[in-house]
């Protein structure tokens, strides 16, 4: 079996009310190692395949810039954490010494996602055909060799170089953009790579009822309509649920749940290893029927999204 290991660093205040509920769909996954790079110290049952590395958010941007300078000659911007977008593809070629062990690496999002059976999706077949699964800043892994860690860079049509991006403050999503990105360096030079859809339930921050987002096959982002929905984590798989019709349930398997920009807090009385997921939190494992579903998914705007969305306009505008 290749070996697996997803690098995340993440500097702040991780989610107290749920990141236990996260760390234990981790240790279901206990094939794929996680590698945690944080200044957050509070006292998590962290399970063996989640590795915890301390390091303040001073000490890893310094690492960072010794380690691109080095190889790049340029002086980076990394002035605050979100930044980070533009340095995951980057995470194979710096960050070899917690990688070097592993067949592939990838990067993560942790503190808004479960994670589902992830080796039901990242199958045998496709980790020896491909070199790169996926494409979403919330989860992509790559072979790990040094000709795949160094694709970062190679130019994108020619517009911008990895220079460019990582020499300015702004956010290029260098991670997952449609333009300048890794994935189009991917596109462009015919690499090897799978898109795996089927593996993600890409959950809008736009409403507050459950609806997903999706990217066609010319990766413009596009919204499902509207479907109740629920999910439930059921002793290391996950599940979505919809109505249809509205008279009759559908449900498939999925590999992770990506709640973005969501304060989800858990409300589980007794943990036993499965749980549900509303756009209310997470609870207790029930009886999943139409009238559970529908009464989780009232249609009605999702407030804290615009209220994000006005904190970042004042700070853009106090910037200038």
């Amino acid at each position: 079996m290749k070996s697996i290991g997803l690098i995340v660093p993440y500097f702040g205040t991780l989610p107290k009310q749920r990141f236990q509920l996260t760390l234990e769909s981790c240790k279901r996954n206990n094939t794929i190692d996680w590698i945690l790079i944080t200044d957050d110290k509070t006292d998590y049952k962290y399970p063996e395949n989640v590795k915890v590395v301390y390091q303040t958010w001073a000490e890893f941007v310094q690492f960072v810039k010794d380690n691109i300078y080095r190889r790049l000659r340029i002086k980076v911007e990394i002035d605050r954490p979100y930044k980070l977008t533009d340095y995951k593809p980057l995470y194979g070629d710096l960050f070899q010494r917690y990688l070097s062990a592993y067949d592939f690496w990838g990067y993560t999002d942790i503190s808004d996602i479960i994670y589902g059976n992830l080796r039901k999706y990242f199958v045998e077949s496709d980790l020896e055909q491909f070199e790169k699964l996926n494409f979403l800043g919330h989860l992509t892994i790559f072979k790990n060799t040094k000709e795949v860690n160094e694709r970062y860079k190679l130019p994108m049509n020619g517009n911008i170089s990895i220079e460019d991006i990582l020499s300015s403050p702004e956010n290029f999503a260098f991670d997952e953009s449609q333009r300048d990105s890794i994935h189009r360096i991917y596109l462009d030079n015919n690499f090897p790579f799978k898109r795996i859809d089927e593996m993600v339930a890409d959950v809008s921050p736009l409403r507050f009822a459950f609806q997903l987002s999706k990217f066609d096959n010319n990766y413009q982002q596009y919204y499902e309509p509207f479907i109740e929905t629920i999910f439930s984590y059921e002793q290391g798989s996950l599940f979505e649920w919809q109505i249809k019709n509205n008279n009759y349930i559908i449900s498939k398997e999925i590999g992770y749940m990506h709640f973005q920009k969501r304060m989800l807090n858990s409300k589980i009385k007794t943990y036993n290893g499965s749980f549900i997921i509303t756009p209310y939190g997470f609870i207790d494992q029930q009886n999943i029927d139409l009238k559970l579903i529908k009464k989780s998914s009232p249609r009605k705007i999702y407030i804290p999204f615009f209220k994000l969305k006005w904190r970042a306009l004042l700070k853009k505008i106090k910037k200038n």
